[in-house]
């Protein structure tokens, strides 16, 4: 019973004090407000949307809300004091006056002791002595105080434990609208203090001057101060250790350890940017492509970070870095390959001042590229091939084969190029363009216009060879927009020119040409039957009768005898008598002569 009474009595103590210390500290803050954390304008809004949104990645407003597009709640959050953003970590959290600390033993004697840490930076224990823990991180500090403890109290669970955070003062100096002193905390950041100390003071705004009615007449524009760096920030330690701060990178990458916490006496410096002469810039294939202040240290990787990384269409095999020498005036370009890395280590390049870095976009080898298949396979339609890595053969595997009736030899590939011009659309005018420069005699120009005309955009491809008998050389590579057209075996012979009836004949094997005339009518009046031509189904050549032989598909061309009219061979005997008479009167004379 003595027990609980203690234990009771012990509890209503600490909660007494705990709340006679919030409510002195509410007091403190109310009669101790910092002056520079009074609402902001809407110049100072403005400023800080436009200092933030220049280094931060745009985000979807209907998605996301993003403190960028809300400069009253971002500066909202940087004022409020001892905002956490989790649990500490009690390796990290550095101990320091007007911290509370409790120690509690949980046994068979409890014990319960709250104590604040004293200006000189320790923390007395009753029945225990004083130590100093100052600058000490928090887990150090429990392990010494239990182990202090355990000499007096040998059972019992010890337990220390931080209940309340202090504040302390840094400094910001520099380049910032407002230098001074800041009240903060050991959860507060870099960024916090340097946007307080750039956006949260009252700005001076424009001068009006009114006349006697109260109108106001002109106003005097106030030259705002120049932008500040958020990359080469320095951090002095009170232990006169410096820190680079770099809150760009920061915030693009999320490292902690560009913009650290702060602790008791900082000093921060601040900078005005610099971007003339003091810069690096990435354009192309990445996410946020932009100019960014130099930073000691950047490199090619750091950069490309700072850019969100590169996009799905980026080569990165071929980065050009474009390098000003000292002059200005001459620059040299390094080309690297990024994806050329070992044990899976991508290579990194040391920026230099100035630097230019262009990452090209290859769409030309990552675009949708298609061909389609149609007519006598099992499975016709469009399919996706890679660039430079997708053959015949293969599309026709992915297509299910070849039906049985499919005519293999009459196959075809047909090759679509696509001009980006549209005046060379015209098969015209490639003609006339193709003939430009040539030097051929009037015959030969229209037998190339002929030939033109009938030019179909056909690829050379033996398809017997290649699936029949499985020759890989015959095989091609397939391109976008290529269209296979596999026709159905014709079994039979097309019979066309100087016959009764033309038309298609039923294929038989081992007969000849005339037999195919005979059942397409027999030759007609005007037939020339010495000039028969068998035209080839797969190759389409002429050929005499005696030089093949006859396939399902083939076709039978009689020719017709010309008939000259008597004038023909009039004006020829007349020519003939005209050039025999000239040979004569110049053998006579040359007879003469001599």
């Amino acid at each position: 019973m003595r027990q609980f009474f203690v234990v009771v009595c012990t509890v209503l103590l600490l909660c007494n004090w705990i709340a006679f210390a919030v409510a002195q500290t509410s007091e403190d803050k109310e009669s101790e407000t910092n002056p520079y954390l009074k609402s902001s304008s809407s110049e100072q809004l403005d400023l800080l949307r436009r200092y933030y949104q220049r280094q931060l990645p745009r985000r979807d407003n209907s998605t996301n809300q993003d403190l960028t597009n809300d400069p009253a709640r971002m500066l909202n959050q940087f004022q409020s004091g001892n905002a956490l953003e989790g649990p500490i970590n009690p390796a990290e959290y550095i101990v320091g006056p007007s911290d509370v600390l409790a120690v509690t033993i949980i046994g068979a004697v409890p014990f319960t002791h709250v104590g604040s840490i004293t200006p000189e930076g320790t923390f007395i224990v009753p029945n225990i002595g004083e130590m100093a823990v100052a600058g000490v991180a928090l887990a150090e500090v429990k392990k010494n105080l239990q182990t202090a403890m355990r000499k007096k109290y040998t059972t019992g669970d010890i337990g220390v434990h931080l209940l309340s955070l202090r504040s302390f003062k840094v400094s910001v100096v520099g380049a910032v609208a407002n230098p001074g002193t800041y009240t903060v905390s050991p959860v507060d950041r870099v960024d916090r203090v340097v946007y307080l100390a750039e956006f949260s003071g009252n700005l001076q705004t424009p001068a009006e001057e009114t006349d006697t009615k109260g109108a106001s007449t002109f106003s005097v524009p106030v030259e705002k101060p120049p932008p500040i760096s958020l990359r080469n920030i320095k951090l002095y330690r009170a232990r006169r250790d410096t820190i680079d701060i770099d809150l760009v990178r920061y915030y693009t990458t999320g490292e902690t350890v560009y913009n650290p916490y702060l602790r008791d006496g900082d000093v921060i410096f601040v900078p005005p940017e610099n971007l003339y002469g003091n810069s690096v810039s990435i354009s192309g294939g990445v996410r946020k492509a932009g100019i960014f202040e130099f930073h000691a240290g950047d490199s090619l990787g750091i950069l490309l970070r700072l850019a969100q990384g590169p996009t799905v269409l980026a080569d990165l095999e071929h980065v050009e870095v474009v390098r000003f020498l000292s002059s200005g005036r001459q620059a040299q370009t390094l080309v690297v390959n990024l994806q050329a890395g070992q044990n899976g280590h991508t290579p990194d390049m040391a920026l230099q001042r100035n630097d230019r870095i262009y990452i090209r976009e290859d769409r030309e080898k990552r675009k949708e590229r298609m061909v389609r298949v149609y007519g006598e396979v099992w499975r016709p339609g469009e399919y996706a091939i890679l660039y430079e890595r997708t053959r015949l053969s293969e599309i026709i595997e992915r297509a299910g084969g070849f039906k049985p009736e499919a005519a293999i030899a009459e196959a075809k590939l047909v090759r679509r190029y696509k001009n980006p011009d549209a005046v060379r659309k015209n098969p015209d005018y490639a003609r006339l363009q193709e003939r430009r420069l040539m030097d051929l005699d009037p015959p030969d120009r229209e037998y190339f216009d002929y030939e033109a005309a009938l030019r179909r955009g056909f690829v050379t491809v033996d398809f017997v060879k290649l699936f029949n008998h499985h020759d890989s050389t015959a095989d091609v590579e397939v391109l976008e927009n290529d269209e296979i057209f596999v026709p159905t075996v014709r079994q039979n012979i097309n019979v066309i020119g100087q016959v009764i009836n033309p038309g298609y004949v039923v294929y038989l094997g081992g007969m000849d040409y005339r037999y195919y005339v005979d059942k397409a009518g027999g030759f007609s009046k005007e037939a020339n039957r010495k000039k028969v031509r068998i035209i080839k189904r797969d190759t389409e050549a002429w050929l005499k009768p005696e030089e093949t032989v006859l396939e399902p598909g083939d076709q039978i061309f009689v020719s017709r005898v010309v008939r000259r009219p008597s004038s023909v061979y009039f004006n020829t005997f007349k020519d003939i008598l005209q050039t025999t008479a000239s040979i004569a009167t110049v053998y006579l004379l040359y007879r003469q002569v001599n």
